[in-house]
């Protein structure tokens, strides 16, 4: 009985659809490689570069090729002398006679940078004053817009208008500097001063000068030279020892010996001197007992007629660094005209 039970169900088994064994295989295969897939992470998106600007083409520069013929043709017009001359490319000269093709022939050089032009300063009106029986204030107010501070740095001096287009100070106010800062009192300014770029042209250490070259836009100082027969005449300085821009200070007192040295760089003795001495290499040089202080050097020493007749430069110390009374000093305008026209053209005159 179980015989017959076994072998039926066998033949119940048989008589099913075949079943393909490769197809199922290869759905489980696919199922497998699918599920694998979609378990795999997507990779993050990289990012694209940024594309680069392109360099702007830069124009190349035309180069004009020299026309030989162009220049002959031109030359059996104009002058022979063209064709030579323009065959050594000698452009100035080719300009001169044929400007209209100078652009053609050779490049046109490029334009200079031009100076800055300095400021003109405004020029001042000098006081109308009726004199006030004060000697020294009418000195003062009638010249104290005739003259100027001069900053060398941290350094101070004083410089006066000898003439238009030109302040004089010393040489040791300047020193080795080309360029230097002058102030000029100037009522209109809030500060009561316009500051003017001034160059420094000539110089001479013997006499102690130097021209500074500056569009000062003053009424310049009469000049006029002393010698010993002025001795006990009046005489006043101004000058910025007190280093107030615009207000200069003010001292009195007479001459007390005119003199020649051979320089102003030592004291000397020396020996009187006399309108008309022939000076040679020596120097005139004012001894006066107005008050003359560090800041004052440059400044104009001042007669009672408001002649500038020299330019302050020192005072005489002894040994152990006492001021000597009544020994200022300055150079006389004797020696400065003897060297002043070439000073403005920018010499040295020291060895002179």
């Amino acid at each position: 009985m179980k015989r017959i039970i076994l072998l039926t169900l066998l033949f119940i088994i048989s008589c099913g659809e075949e079943i393909n064994i490769e197809a199922t295989i290869d759905a489980r295969a696919q199922k497998i490689a699918e599920y694998n897939i979609s378990m795999l992470k997507t990779p993050t998106p990289q990012p694209i570069p940024t594309a680069q600007p392109t360099a702007t083409p830069q124009p190349t520069a035309t180069k004009t090729a020299f026309q030989e013929e162009r220049v002959k043709d031109i030359a059996k017009t104009y002058a022979n002398e063209v064709y030579e001359v323009s065959k050594e490319r000698d452009r100035f000269i080719v300009e001169e006679f044929i400007p209209e093709i100078v652009p053609q022939l050779a490049p046109i050089p490029t334009p200079q940078p031009t100076a800055t032009p300095q400021p003109t300063a405004t020029p001042q009106p000098i006081d109308s004053i009726t004199p006030s029986g004060d000697i020294a204030f009418d000195i003062y107010r009638k010249n104290k817009n005739r003259v100027v501070m001069i900053e060398v740095g941290n350094s101070t001096g004083t410089g006066w208008a000898i003439e238009d287009g030109w302040i004089i100070t010393n040489e040791h106010v300047v020193g080795t500097n080309k360029y230097v800062v002058v102030l000029i009192p100037d009522p209109n300014k809030s500060s009561g001063v316009s500051s003017i770029q001034g160059e420094v042209f000539g110089i001479d250490r013997k006499r102690d000068l130097a021209a500074v070259k500056v569009d000062h836009g003053i009424d310049p100082f009469k000049k006029k030279s002393v010698d010993v027969d002025d001795i006990g005449k009046e005489v006043f300085t101004i000058g910025y020892s007190a280093g107030n821009a615009g207000v200069p200070s003010s001292h009195s007192g007479i001459i007390t010996y005119v003199k020649i040295a051979a320089t102003t760089l030592n004291f000397e003795k020396g020996s009187s001197y006399y309108n008309g001495d022939k000076l040679g290499t020596n120097v005139s040089i004012i001894v006066f007992d107005a008050a003359a202080d560090p800041g004052d050097s440059g400044g104009p020493i001042i007669d009672n007629e408001g002649n500038a007749i020299g330019i302050v430069y020192g005072f005489l110390e002894s040994t152990s660094g006492k001021r000597t009374t009544g020994q200022q000093m300055g150079t006389n305008y004797a020696s400065i005209d003897e060297v002043w026209d070439d000073l403005k053209n920018g010499e040295n005159t020291t060895f002179r």
